[in-house]
């Protein structure tokens, strides 16, 4: 079950809109002196490979835009903490400029969603004094009403979910603003909007409705989010660079920012987003239901300008464009690289003095291989490509062998890195006979052999926001409880076996470990020294980064396989009820997008309005 979308003629915000709602938010100079503290939630049990060394080297981009956007609109007063440097963080404790904590916003994928749930009731524990708590992020978009009436004592939660991109977040602090009058904390404005309805107007909302009963919460759903088109009129990345909390094992906050000097040392990746969008349709990605079945893109003029001004400003070399399929659209591709190709800085071209690194698929980098050059002229250096299975067995995109190998060797010759992204499956043999690529060894050899730089590989199970994950609840898949304790959030990342229909699931577990032992080892590293004309020193990189984090991942993940041996292993026995129904403001009738619920009993409520969303 996938996310609903607009209409095709209300997908977009008109042009200007989210431009001009930064420059009313700056005019409104008495809101400029509150404190907001932004937090990247972050649980640690995922601080195994394939991420073990980006996600602490690399600040991610998104709360680095919610404090681009928040500065340029006026706001003066904000820090960004992320989990993954500050451990020991608690909202209660953070003094920002003289003060406590105004405004408290949290960003969370569904793998960190339990450090979320802590962070909000560590805050609640201010009671009346608590800032105003607003969550956002992926695990927010699918699955808003898991953040209210977290306990143990009932009001504790979230005050409000923004289920879309930042420009949600700025009309739901000019409505705030507006209620204020200039007076009063930010949560007293929010529950005003929240009792007389200011908050209606607002797509991309989830909150506690008012009206009901504190022993039975209801959330209200103001509906899908519409998309910013013009991706250009998001600000400069600057103040999300400036605005960091330094790392330290303290529960507070510094009273200064990591100095911009550092920046580099910290997050020596750069997250930048280039393009929104796929045209391919798997069953196991939620993006393209979450982006509209659009496709967006930045113009080659700003990307150019921001990778310069990151890399002028805080000495960044390497990005990583966070896209879903680069090379979705040639000619996006084309004008995007041309302009970065004519870019220079300090005299020289900017791509030869900064690391550009994308995400595609094999068939469409296959079917433009003429524009490598090109790619590679304006600082390409490696693209992560989610091949899943080298055969198509288990979905096609168009990737062959053959195409592998060619194109491969291509890239090799004009100079950017294959990186490949493989997924195991339940039908997966481990080992296949010689000549036949069905096995998940002989796949990561042949990738090898063939001139992949790196390596991952993840266990398929149903996400949330997918069309898997419905089924695998009805049909018993999906593991809820594992040695009598319920499957942790954390364990959703891919590398964990949660869902399977093997008779020995901790046998499909070990097998990711083997994968990643073919893949990363002492003898493929002396391959790579001593053969001269395969010899790379990216390859020998990432087979040492590599290596190091199979040391990492071994003790997580066979403790984890030994619990799927031991048992017991209790799975979903079908749908279930939502811990708190979510009404949507449309229909005045109980949703569930993103993922299915049984219909709550005895909840009759009137429409309020006429639909305006179609189901995909």
């Amino acid at each position: 079950m996938e996310l609903p979308i607009r209409k095709p003629d209300d997908k977009y915000l008109a042009d200007g809109v989210y431009t001009a709602a930064i420059e009313r938010l700056r005019t409104q100079t008495s809101a400029h002196d509150v404190r907001i503290g932004i937090v990247y939630a972050f649980d640690y049990r995922t601080h195994i490979m394939p991420f073990w060394y980006a996600d602490s080297r690399m600040a991610p981009c998104s709360v680095r835009t919610l404090a681009d956007v928040l500065h340029a609109s006026g706001f003066e007063h904000l820090r960004i903490i992320l989990q993954q440097w500050n451990r020991n963080f608690r909202p209660s404790q953070a003094v920002l400029d003289g003060r406590p904590l105004d405004v408290l916003l949290i960003s969370s994928m569904q793998v960190h969603a339990e450090k979320s749930y802590e962070l909000i009731r560590e805050a609640c524990t201010l009671g009346e004094n608590r800032p105003l708590i607003l969550v956002g992020g992926p695990k927010a978009i699918y699955e808003p009403a898991d953040f209210f009436e977290l306990g143990p004592e009932p009001g504790v939660g979230a005050d409000c979910v923004v289920t879309g991109e930042s420009f949600v977040l700025l009309d739901l602090l000019e409505t705030i603003v507006a209620e204020q009058h200039g007076s009063g904390s930010m949560r007293s404005g929010f529950e005003r909007c929240r009792f007389n309805g200011a908050l209606d107007k607002t797509p991309g909302l989830v909150y506690l409705s008012p009206d009901s009963a504190p022993d039975q919460p209801i959330a209200v759903n103001t509906g899908i989010q519409r998309l910013l088109r013009d991706l250009d009129e998001v600000p400069m990345p600057d103040a999300g660079y400036r605005l960091l909390e330094p790392p330290h094992s303290g529960p507070g906050l510094k009273p200064h920012p990591l100095p911009a000097k550092k920046v580099a040392w910290r997050t020596p990746i750069a997250s930048v987003v280039t393009t929104h969008g796929c045209k391919f349709n798997c069953s196991f990605c939620p993006i393209p239901a979450a982006n509209q079945r659009t496709w967006r893109h930045k113009s080659p003029e700003r990307i150019s300008a921001e990778i310069k001004h990151i890399f002028e400003n805080f000495g960044i070399r390497h990005f990583f464009s966070t896209d879903d399929n680069f090379f979705n659209d040639r000619q996006t591709v084309i004008d995007l690289m041309s302009g970065m190709a004519q870019t220079t800085s300090k005299g020289k071209p900017l791509g030869k003095q900064i690391s550009f690194y994308t995400e595609a698929t094999e068939f469409d980098v296959h079917a433009n291989q003429d524009i490598l050059p090109l790619c590679r002229k304006a600082g390409l250096q490696a693209i992560w490509f989610g091949i899943e299975d080298i055969t198509a067995g288990l979905i096609n995109k168009g990737q062959t062998p053959g195409k592998t190998t060619e194109l491969f060797k291509t890239m090799h010759e004009v100079g950017v890195h294959p990186m490949v992204m493989m997924i195991h499956s339940d039908e997966q043999p481990l080992k296949s006979p010689a000549g036949d690529l069905a096995g998940l060894l002989n796949q990561a050899d042949h990738l090898f052999d063939h001139g992949a730089v790196s390596y991952q590989c993840t266990y398929l199970g149903p996400a949330v926001g997918t069309r898997n994950i419905e089924p695998a609840a009805k049909d018993g898949v999906l593991f809820r409880k594992v040695a009598g304790e319920m499957v942790p959030e954390a364990y959703f990342d891919g590398n964990h076996v949660v869902a399977s229909v093997n008779e020995s699931p901790w046998e499909r577990q070990v097998n990711i470990l083997r994968a990643y032992g073919r893949f990363y080892n002492p003898l493929k590293t002396l391959r790579i020294l001593f053969d001269r004309k395969a010899f790379k020193v990216p390859r020998l990189i990432c087979q040492i980064v590599g290596q190091i984090g199979l040391l990492i991942t071994i003790p997580h993940l066979w403790a984890w396989s030994r619990k799927l041996k031991n048992g017991p292993i209790e799975p979903y026995e079908g749908l279930e009820r939502a811990r708190i129904p979510m009404i949507s403001l449309d229909t005045g009738r109980e949703i569930s997008w993103a993922i299915e619920k049984e219909p709550t009993p005895d909840l009759n409520l009137p429409i309020v309005r006429l639909p305006v969303l179609q189901k995909v």
